[in-house]
Order: structure tokens, then C-alpha cells, then sequence
């Protein structure tokens, strides 16, 4: 498990490191204006994936293991196909009703974003539950690579571009080349055929997945609505300010998180399948202990450098936003505890007790992050963030113990911590220096990975991890 968690951490850290580059780019190629219009526009996107694809998707990375040994996912894919043809054809009607009423011809394009994000997303899940790694890989970094080089050259190498559309259309093509990438790796011409479309199979989708829609709506609301509440109460410029130094922890998290979840559960649902709660508790303890060793030292590390990596990445005015930098990775590491948490409920499918928990740090979510917005100004929203995904995190661990939860051993999480500080203090210290931005940028980033990895090779923390590497190298 951890080999493959080893081998597909990088490339998401890769891929999160792209997203990151294509935020400052964006910022500097595009008006403030522009950017928190894409800005928006990817938000309403991801989170329309979340409401009306989220039970499909989860559904479909839940049985697609079995059902393509069964037929070769014959009945699978094309039950899938079926069904978001038909949230592409609802979400297209809705987007130019919304156009035409709004007279505003960006909803248009937030349908065709849909459409190929939604596409990718679900076909990406089922590569990697299939061992498919490189495909899902290749096609990621892909799609990642080309949302900055095709906006790049829509504007024509231009600065201050006025208009969204490049952006939109950018993203709308990379995922549809990645999308294209995964269909042919997952061979759907061959199997995909409306006949094989089954109904048996979508009432299992269903009877799984609509009690996660709820789920969906409340993870949605966690992860989004402070990014409304800030246009709402501070409007567009300060809103592109916060959604910008935002993206560069969320980016980086959702991909560490992804990248180690991916190598983990399907190991964990094999377990779970093969040995029941014996099996699986042992791989998912060992899945979370490898995450926070990522992840600790990146909320520290973010937190000491977020003051010049967001002078480094954008405007100066985009600065002034830079402390959502270092609360967005503190919301994000416990966001990515609680999904570890949640795998009891998932594995034992008794998602209403997700739904419940996740209800209730969303309702946490809306009246912090209204609280701080109009205490701490546009800045306090991510601080909200901090407070409802902690909340989550306790309450779902509190109510799942009686299942089972992960456990990692007291020493372990005192060796990450403690070399988490140090390698934030060195960070920050480098911070100070007398010298320019990027220098200090620079330094920061060496000397604190430097301080971290001596700390856990000293520690023994992280021998199983170097040792995993270095069979790599050897390879």
C-alpha cells in the first residue's frame, strides 16, 4: 500500500504545484475582474459536480472493481455514460436559461466546463481503482499542464486580458483531452453500448448513492460557501484576492490528499472485502499515519512562507490575502482527517451518519464564516474554514468510535509534530533575512524540507518511506 501511495503521492504534488502555477498565472494575465469571474465560475462548477454527479461518481468507484471483473465493466460504463449524458443535457438547459435570463454568456461556458470536469473526474477515479496508476497519472498532469499553456496562448501572450473566456475554454479543453486519454485507456468504445445499459445496477447506484447527495450538498457547503459569503460581503476584487492565496493550499492539500487517499483505499476496500474490519483497520492507520506525515509539515511549512510565496506568485495587491494561505492548510488537514475518519461509515455503508455530521459542521461553517468576515474583514472566511472542519473532524470521530476508527501511536504523532515546528521555525526564520523576496522564498523552502527530512530520518519516523523510495530509485 504504501508503494502505491509512494509512487502516485509525487505526481499529485506534481499536479498540485501546476494548479498553484496556474492561479499566478491567471492573476497576471487576466483583469482582477476576469479572474474572479473564472474563479467563481470553477467554484459553481465543482460544486454542481458535487450535487448532482457526486452519487454517481461515488457509486461508480465503489463498485467498479467487482463489476469489471464480472463483464469487463461493460454494464458499469455504460450505465454511467447513460446517466451523465443526462446530468449533461440538465446542466446545459439550466446554464442558458440562466444566460438568457442573466444576460450574461459565461453560464455557457460553465456548462462545457461541466461537462468535460465532470467526465474526467469520474473516469480518473475508475483508472485508479482498476491499478490503472500511469494512465490516471499521465492523463492528470495532462489536463494540468494544458489549462496554462492553452490560456496562455488564447490571450496570445497577453496581460490584462478583460474577459474570462480563455481561462473557461482552457480548462474546458484540457479535461476534455484527459477525459478522451482515459476513455481509450479504460477502453470504452469496446464496451460502452446503450443495451448494456442496466437497471439492476442503477438501482444499486441509487439505493448507494442518493443518501450520499445530502452528504454531497453538506461537503459542498463545507468546502465552498465561504467563497460566496466573501463576493457577497466584500465583492469581486477582494474576492479574487481570497480565492486566489486559497487555491494554493487547497490545491496543494486536495492533491496530497488525493495522491495518498488513491494509494490507500483501494487497498483498504480490498481488506475490507477480504477480512472484514480485522483487515482493513490496520491498512487504514497505516494510510492516515503517511498522510500526516505529508501533511503536518505542509500546514507548517505553508503557514511560515505564505507571506512571500504570495508576493512570489501574484500581484502585490493579491498579498493582502496572503494569511488564507496559512488557514486554508490548517482547514484542509483536518478535511482530510475527517475523510479517513468517514471510511467506517463508507465501508459499512451507513452514509446517514456522514450526512448527519457533515449537515452539522456545515450549519458550524455558514454562521463562523459570517461571524468572521465582519470581525477579521475578507480574510477571516478561510478562519472559518478552520473552525468548521475542526468541528467535523471532532464529531465525526467521536460518534464513529463505535465502529472503529484509525489510531496512530502516540510516538508517531509526536515525531511529525515536533519536526513539523522545526521545519516551520527554520522556514520562517529564513523568512527574515536580508535579502529579496524570492531569496527568502527560496531558502525558506530548502532549509525547512531539509530540517523536516532530518528530523524523521533521525526520528526512525520515516524509514519505511525512504526505504520505499529508495527501491524505487534502484528500480
Amino acid at each position: 500500500m504504501t508503494r502505491d501511495a509512494m509512487l502516485f503521492l509525487p505526481a499529485k504534488v506534481v499536479e498540485g504545484l501546476l494548479v498553484i502555477g496556474c492561479s499566478s498565472l491567471y492573476s497576471h494575465i487576466f483583469v482582477e475582474g476576469a479572474v474572479s469571474a473564472f474563479n467563481l465560475t470553477n467554484t459553481t462548477i465543482q460544486l454542481l459536480y458535487l450535487i448532482l454527479a457526486g452519487w454517481m461518481a461515488n457509486s461508480a468507484t465503489r463498485y467498479v472493481g467487482e463489476e469489471y471483473r464480472a463483464d469487463e465493466g461493460r454494464g458499469l460504463f455504460s450505465t454511467v455514460s447513460t446517466i451523465y449524458v443526462g446530468l449533461c443535457v440538465l446542466v446545459a438547459i439550466g446554464c442558458c436559461i440562466t444566460a438568457a435570463v442573466t444576460q450574461s454568456p459565461v453560464y455557457l461556458g460553465g456548462a462545457l466546463m461541466f461537462c468535460t470536469y465532470t467526465a474526467f473526474q469520474v473516469l480518473n477515479a475508475a483508472l485508479i481503482q482498476l491499478g490503472r496508476v500511469k494512465a490516471s497519472i499521465l492523463w492528470s498532469l495532462t489536463s494540468a499542464v494544458l489549462k496554462l499553456a492553452v490560456a496562455f496562448a488564447l490571450v496570445g501572450g497577453k496581460s490584462n486580458y478583460p474577459s474570462p473566456f480563455p481561462a473557461i475554454f482552457a480548462n474546458t479543453i484540457a479535461d476534455g483531452v484527459a477525459t478522451i486519454g482515459a476513455v481509450f485507456a479504460l477502453s470504452l468504445p469496446v464496451v460502452v453500448r446503450l443495451k448494456y445499459f442496466s437497471k439492476p445496477l442503477l438501482n444499486r447506484f441509487l439505493k448507494y448513492g442518493v443518501p450520499l447527495m445530502g452528504v454531497s450538498i453538506s461537503v459542498a457547503l463545507l468546502n465552498q460557501i465561504d467563497k460566496y459569503l466573501v463576493v457577497g460581503f466584500y465583492g469581486n476584487i477582494l474576492y479574487a484576492y481570497y480565492s486566489n492565496n486559497n487555491s494554493i493550499a487547497s490545491g496543494l492539500f486536495t492533491m496530497i490528499s488525493v495522491g495518498i487517499m488513491r494509494g490507500v483505499y483501494p487497498a483498504v476496500l480490498r481488506g475490507w472485502r477480504e477480512g472484514g474490519k480485522a483487515a482493513a483497520k490496520p491498512l487504514l492507520d497505516q494510510g492516515v499515519r503517511l498522510y500526516l506525515l505529508i501533511a503536518v509539515p505542509a500546514v507548517a511549512g505553508l503557514t511560515a512562507v505564505a507571506l512571500p510565496l504570495s508576493r512570489f506568485l501574484f500581484p502585490a495587491k493579491y498579498a493582502a490575502g496572503a494569511p488564507v494561505i496559512a488557514y486554508t492548510a490548517l482547514a484542509m488537514l483536518f478535511m482530510g482527517l475527517t475523510e479517513y475518519a468517514n471510511k467506517a461509515y463508507e465501508l459499512e455503508q451507513s452514509t446517514v451518519h456522514v450526512l448527519q455530521n457533515s449537515a452539522i459542521a456545515a450549519v458550524i461553517k455558514v454562521v463562523s464564516s459570517v461571524i468572521l468576515l465582519k470581525t477579521l474583514g475578507f480574510t477571516g472566511g478561510a478562519l472559518g474554514s478552520v473552525v468548521a472542519f475542526a468541528s467535523y473532524f471532532i464529531i465525526t470521530c467521536v460518534r464513529v468510535r463505535s465502529r472503529f476508527l484509525f489510531r496512530v501511536a502516540p510516538i508517531n504523532l509526536v515525531r511529525i509534530i515536533v519536526s513539523a515546528l522545526l521545519c516551520g521555525a527554520a522556514a520562517f526564520a529564513c523568512t527574515l533575512l536580508p535579502v529579496g523576496n524570492l531569496m527568502r522564498l527560496g531558502a525558506a523552502v530548502v532549509v525547512g524540507a531539509g530540517v523536516y527530512a532530518v528530523c524523521i530520518i533521525v526520528s526512525g519516523e520515516g524509514r519505511e518511506e525512504v526505504q520505499a523510495v529508495l527501491r524505487r530509485l534502484k528500480r
